[in-house]
């Protein structure tokens, strides 16, 4: 199978599977949205939104475990694959329980920070980092293996489990805690279920016996550990930095109707991230194997530019029947900001498709741009916040300012190769 044909079928299993789970996904939205009311609905979110910072290290585990596990799989090295599985699973519940008890202890002041009432809310919200960050590293082993199919069963199962668990919780009077308490349920029994594709990744194991195939580079993992560190943090500061931001700045049900509005945005993610999701371990096998791999990675900006505009377009005919049949007639005040705030997640699908494919050739010096471009856009939105849409053309900007600056670092890296490509393609 070629790699453009394999890239688009993979991606179209991922985009299944993830569209059916983003069903789900925003149904647990919709509802909480509705049944909650816009000021709880804006806790629940921001609590939300806080933990995806928080989290970032589960970002960073899986990319970790998504990396080594494809290298190691492609080498089939089984032994030292499932010993890998076993390490950073150890290492990562302890890490879990240290994020845990950190939390613990500031719960008030997060609670106070963003209004919530009571301290519940977040102490369960904190729960979740525990299988939130284990599950993790399941999920990269599957995805650095290719399992593709098994990764969009596991997605869809999640959100469908998020969905039912949040409503029976929230109906029977938890309201906030009740929502995030299903997020966590949901988290575990997922984490349970991942070890069943996991296992059938082992079952030629008994036949690798080479010697080499039972150790990895410690040190290696490490070192790559904390880039990718930084970027899901500088990733996951970007994607929730508004809805943050609003909600200390601005009244709470106008932060709740704009969180709404930003949920509806970050359709175009999900739509796109299969594609990148794809993209990494078929960058890492052919790196790996000492094969060119920028025509893969230019196909990949295609695939997400064509579907990003197509959602961007659909927000800009139609942003306040969007937003009316996802959220309801109370959160379609603020319609008129949907086509700029999707604008602003097409640039961020293409900044997060950059910086996954400079993490996986081990490229790193797109932090600093990443990293000043979002202390800018935190000093500029801390000062000019005047009103919303001037918080969203600033998030534009600032998106469109960085995706231009790497885009124009990664192609004077590849001049030669893009140059022998384009050549080839001509003649």
């Amino acid at each position: 199978m070629g790699e453009t044909k394999k890239l688009f079928s993979s991606s179209a299993v991922m985009f299944v599977g993830t569209f059916i789970a983003s069903i789900f996904s925003y149904l647990f939205n919709m509802l909480m949205g509705r049944y909650l009311g816009p000021k709880n609905y804006g806790e629940m979110t921001a609590l939300m939104s806080l933990l995806m910072i928080v989290s970032v290290a589960g970002g960073a585990i899986l990319t970790v475990a998504m990396k080594y596990g494809s290298e190691l799989y492609v080498g089939e090295r089984l032994r030292a694959l499932k010993k890998l599985l076993a390490v950073l699973s150890k290492y990562v519940y302890f890490f879990a329980l240290f994020l845990f008890l950190i939390g613990l202890a500031l719960v008030r002041p997060i609670s106070n920070y963003f209004s919530i009432s009571g301290l519940t809310p977040t102490v369960v919200a904190l729960l979740s980092l525990i299988f939130g960050l284990v599950i993790m590293v399941n999920k990269g082993i599957l995805q650095g293996a290719q399992k593709f199919y098994a990764l969009s069963a596991v997605g869809i199962f999640e959100m469908a489990a998020r969905l039912a668990l949040g409503i029976i919780l929230v109906k029977i009077g938890l309201a906030v805690s009740g929502a995030l308490l299903g997020i966590v349920l949901a988290t575990a029994a997922t984490y349970a279920l991942t070890f069943w594709p996991i296992s059938g990744i082992f079952k030629k194991i008994k036949k690798d016996r080479t010697e080499k195939n039972f150790t990895f580079d410690k040190k290696e993992i490490l070192n790559y550990s904390w880039p990718a560190l930084g970027s899901m943090l500088l990733l996951a500061i970007a994607i929730n930095l508004d809805i943050i931001l609003v909600k200390h700045y601005f009244p709470p049900d106008i932060a709740g109707i704009y969180a709404a509005v930003s949920t509806v945005g970050k359709i175009i993610l999900y739509i796109t991230s299969p594609v990148v999701s794809v993209m990494f371990p078929m960058i890492s096998e052919k790196k790996t194997r000492g094969d060119k791999h920028y025509p893969l990675f230019f196909y990949s900006l295609l695939m997400v530019l064509v579907g990003s505009f197509l959602i961007l377009g659909a927000y800009t005919v139609a942003p306040a029947k969007i937003i009316g049949v996802l959220y309801g007639a109370q959160y379609i005040n603020l319609f008129y900001l949907l086509p700029e705030i999707g604008l602003a997640i097409l640039l961020y699908s293409l900044i997060n498709l950059l910086v996954n494919y400079f993490l996986v050739v081990r490229n790193f010096r797109f932090i600093w741009f990443f990293a000043l471009a979002e202390i800018l856009q935190i000093l500029a939105i801390a000062k000019f916040h005047s009103s919303l849409e001037l918080v969203v053309r600033i998030i534009i900007l600032s998106f469109a300012l960085l995706f231009a600056a790497m885009m124009i670092y990664y192609l004077f890296g590849k001049r030669q190769q893009l140059k022998s490509f384009f050549r080839r393609e001509t003649f």
